[in-house]
């Protein structure tokens, strides 16, 4: 059954590459659906987008063996979404209409996701440009029945960028306590003002940002740099009037073994709910 108000549509970008947005919008994804290691008490309807040719959040959420298997197979993904069609094959000798659900693929119980292939730039960037609005449309006519759709980008403007912005309520940008860790907030606070500029009639907010990375033990609060680069990231958020969240996202080996399916000696892991709380509460709740 489809929601009354529909699915809400977060991005999560940051103009600055290696700051852990895979890891935020995997875990987010994991999260709301109630998975391991957080068992969520409201899970939710997820549809996770994977717009970063990297494919990070692609082989994340559906496994080693899975993804290989969509690139043996010659599957579609998110490259056929925006050719709006699927070439010819050993069994189809023309172009043919894209059935959009043979481009989702299901991670678990309420968790879906549309993937990456690490063609996408080059397959669509040096052939026609592609509409940015198509991921709008997409939503818009076949995923009003999710709850929450994650759309995880790449750090660089790009039409897929724009794709992310017309298709999104909110953004959610991750950033890591370091040298240069606002180096990515002019760009991308210039890049959303572009875009309501040109498109008056969407509503799109920065939903906070988030301290990704940061350490946990009390002893050791990462050094005078974290320090130095938290007060920059409060100022420049600031500045933009950006939310930033109370909880940080701590460092813990266990994302990449929840990653590859392996629960054993997560670490501090767990303490992800923290912000994830904080995240849902305000996403809808207002909180």
């Amino acid at each position: 059954m489809a929601n009354k108000q529909g699915p809400v549509c977060v991005s999560v970008i940051n103009m600055k590459g290696g700051v852990g947005k895979t890891t935020v919008a995997a875990s987010l994804a994991l999260y709301a659906t109630g998975a391991r290691p957080f068992y969520s008490r409201n899970p939710r309807k997820v549809l996770a987008i994977d717009l970063d040719p990297q494919a990070n959040l692609s082989q994340a959420l559906m496994g080693g063996t899975a993804y290989r298997r969509l690139l043996e197979d010659k599957s579609p993904s998110i490259v056929e979404v925006f050719k709006e069609y699927q070439p010819p094959t050993s069994d189809k000798p023309s172009p043919t209409p894209l059935n959009i659900r043979d481009a989702v693929r299901s991670v678990r119980s309420g968790l879906d996701i549309i993937p990456s292939r690490f063609d996408f730039s080059d397959n669509l960037i040096d052939s026609i440009k592609p509409d940015p609005r198509v991921l709008a449309r997409l939503i818009a006519n076949n995923f009003q029945d999710k709850d929450l759709i994650l759309i995880d980008c790449a750090p660089t403007e790009s039409i897929f960028t724009q794709a992310a912005y017309h298709a999104s309520r909110y953004i959610l940008v991750p950033v890591k306590p370091e040298y240069f860790a606002t180096i990515g907030f002019p760009l991308l606070n210039d890049s959303l003002t572009k875009f309501r500029d040109e498109n008056q009639g969407h509503l799109i907010d920065v939903i906070g940002v988030v301290i990704n990375n940061t350490t946990y033990q009390s002893s050791n609060d990462g050094g005078p740099e974290s320090k130095r680069a938290k007060v920059e990231i409060h100022e420049e958020a600031d500045k933009n009037g950006w939310h930033v969240f109370g909880h940080e996202i701590y460092y813990s080996r266990g994302f990449p073994k929840m990653m590859r399916g392996d629960f054993n000696n997560l670490r501090n892991a767990h303490l992800f709910t923290l912000f994830a709380s904080e995240f849902f509460g305000r996403l809808f709740d207002g909180g």
